[in-house]
């Protein structure tokens, strides 16, 4: 390993322990050695990126892709990017220009997929993630969370029993994946077994006490039943654990605001909560 690769090396070990400013010093000494390497302008980039500086990390990617413009991996990381500031169309036509390059680079076609699923195209997804799993069969990479993203796809569409037997294929795999467990509480709610969804959630927070969503989930799911006392309280547990947490103040705004009404009603829980539920809290969460 030459110096300029220690030097790459030293500055990433220093970005994944999330010391920025050790990591661009190194990425400075790199620039003066190697002015004009693409590969010195990436780590500039994925730096920055970790960062939350997106704007900067774009214009480290572009100066990347003018001396490396056939690099695949870059343009990989590029759409990433894009992807976590939410510019889906652009982090598209990135992936794709990435798979004219190398069709089978398996990193840019589930980034493609997880696109896909955050433009709508859920069909389109589905079938993406699906070539993942069949050209890379072995990769834990892919197995790891395949059958967690086809059943949010499933949902999306509105195939609650599919979706839920994607999630069980997940933690049967997985047995501590606990958005996976989440997601098939929020099935049994979807599907109007409130009663399970109740058994569902207990048993997350039993298992996994600081999971915030667990418990919003739950409190939702007692809502419904109409026991507006019971949501509250967990609420309250759950915002003793969280006190910063915005989700929890608004459902228990919103539990509250069913209580108080005298006639109430049922039926209470709507698509977008159960979507909002279901997702991670970041895109592209193992992309990189």
């Amino acid at each position: 390993m030459g110096r300029l690769e220690r030097i790459l090396t030293k500055a990433d070990n220093f970005k994944e322990c999330e010391r920025f400013e050790e990591a661009l010093r190194e990425l400075t000494k790199a620039h003066k050695i190697a002015p004009n390497d693409p590969d010195v302008y990436l780590s500039f980039a994925l730096t920055y990126d970790a960062m939350e500086e997106f704007g900067t990390a774009l214009a480290y990617f572009k100066k990347a892709l003018e001396l490396g413009p056939q690099d695949c991996y870059i343009l990989t990381q590029f759409g990433i990017t894009l992807g976590r500031m939410c510019r889906y169309n652009d982090a598209l036509t990135v992936f794709e220009e990435a798979l004219t390059l190398k069709p089978d680079y398996v990193v840019a076609k589930w980034n493609l997929a997880l696109t896909l699923r955050a433009l709508g195209c859920y069909e389109d997804a589905l079938t993406k993630f699906v070539q993942c799993i069949t050209n890379e069969p072995e990769s834990e990479y892919i197995r790891g969370e395949v059958h967690y993203q086809l059943g949010l796809c499933y949902f999306d569409m509105g195939w609650t029993t599919e979706a839920l037997r994607e999630f069980a294929r997940q933690v049967d795999l997985y047995p501590d994946d606990v958005w996976a467990h989440l997601s098939i509480g929020n099935c049994y709610l979807d599907s109007g077994w409130v009663d399970e969804s109740i058994n569902k959630y207990r048993e997350i927070i039993g298992a996994f006490p600081d999971f915030i969503p667990a418990y919003n989930s739950l409190a939702i799911s007692l809502a419904e039943k109409g026991w507006y006392d019971e949501a509250l309280d967990v609420l309250r547990v759950a915002l003793e654990l969280a006190p910063e947490d915005e989700s929890i103040k608004d459902n228990m705004d919103y539990i509250q605001s069913l209580k108080d009404d005298e006639n109430g009603f049922k039926g209470i829980l709507t698509f977008g909560i159960i979507a909002q539920l279901l997702k991670r809290k970041q895109f592209l969460k193992n992309s990189r």
